[in-house]
């Protein structure tokens, strides 16, 4: 076996390594055991052979791993690497995925969920803050953020040009301190039952699930997050799912297209610089396209200020610089104004082409 094998620091990051990497045949997830190996120059290293739920195609990983190697996760903490050692196996985008799709398996009222749900979310959200500390990790001393250099993976790249302020020291810890918080709020015994509130949110959910499915004739509940995977599964697309998720957030009064709460201002505003940095990123190639649009987006807002006779001085650098999260929210206009100027650019964007 190759001594080229790629380093993991810990069972618990190879697993999440073999849960994020796709088959060949797109599907993501592999049930695989694990074994102790040598590799060719003597080093330890572990073994995992699976086969791919998907299409069958057997699967074998194989990894370098420390000399003295240990489960050194707990009950109380998710440790995917030792140190201020960074992964060779995920890159930050990832590593910012995982968190998110942790985080996002938690239920919002989980502490009044029998205890054996709580003890999964428990550990859902604390293995949300271990992948956001594995982020952290890529950050140089005394810099901002994640450099663009520490992405090798295509689509984390992608992220990073769309997003780049996700990868700020600021926003990171804001993502990890919340993670922590939900985590130390989730008490330690369930109540009786659920409040007639949540059950009623609860049923609206599964009803607008069980609808969507049947529309489009979905019966497989193990999905691909990028839409269906092998011959002849009826998985959600990855526009079917963006159709429900769109769905589920504007029940719960959130932005279909971001998720971010529509009584916000300062999210309402981050929409829009969100707005303007997909079609920077988009269009990076084509500059004269790529103004045109930003044109049409910013007309919109422009209109918008003029119309209300309202100043941006408060806010215009932070919005620029992507740091309009530190704008105090009493500074800024209404929510409900600013969102009406978000949906406008989006359609005036949109009246340009497909976008």
């Amino acid at each position: 076996m190759t001594d080229s094998a790629p380093f993991a620091r810990t069972r618990r990051e190879a697993r999440l390594y073999l849960d994020l990497i796709p088959c060949e045949c797109g599907h993501l997830g592999l049930e695989a055991r694990g074994e102790p190996v040598r590799l060719e120059d003597g080093t330890p290293g572990r073994r995992y052979v699976g086969r791919c739920v998907g299409c069958q195609r057997e699967r074998e990983h194989v990894f370098r791993i420390p000399e003295i190697s240990q489960d050194v996760s707990t009950l109380d903490e998710v440790v995917y690497g030792l140190g201020g050692r960074t992964s060779e196996l995920l890159d930050p985008a990832q590593w910012l995925w995982a968190a998110q799709r942790y985080a996002a398996a938690v239920p919002p009222d989980a502490d009044r969920l029998p205890e054996a749900d709580r003890a999964a979310s428990r550990a859902w959200l604390m293995a949300a803050v271990a992948a956001v500390g594995e982020v952290e990790k890529f950050v140089p001393e005394d810099a901002d953020g994640v450099p663009p250099t520490a992405f090798w993976n295509a689509a984390g790249r992608a992220w990073y040009d769309r997003e780049p302020y996700a990868f700020q020291v600021d926003r990171l810890a804001d993502l990890r301190m919340g993670y922590e918080r939900r985590l130390r709020a989730m008490r330690d015994e369930a109540p009786a039952r659920m409040s007639g509130a949540r059950a009623a949110r609860v049923a609206t959910e599964n009803r607008m699930r069980q609808e969507w499915a049947a529309h489009h004739h979905i019966d497989d509940e193990d999905w691909v997050e990028g839409g269906a995977s092998g011959g002849n599964r009826r998985s959600p697309t990855a526009e079917q799912r963006a159709e429900l998720t769109g769905t589920l957030r504007a029940a719960a009064g959130q932005d279909p297209e971001t998720g971010l709460p529509l009584d916000d201002p300062l999210a309402g505003l981050a929409a829009f610089r969100q707005l303007i940095g997909a079609i920077e990123s988009r269009w990076a190639g084509d500059v004269p396209q790529r103004d045109l649009r930003i044109a049409m987006a910013l007309s919109a807002y422009q209109g918008w200020l003029a119309a209300d006779g309202i100043s941006d001085d408060v806010w215009r650098g932070p919005l620029w610089n992507d740091q309009v999260w530190q704008v105090p929210s009493d500074a800024v206009p209404p929510a409900g104004g600013i969102w009406a100027m978000v949906r406008a650019a989006r359609a005036a964007v949109a009246g340009v082409d497909s976008y």
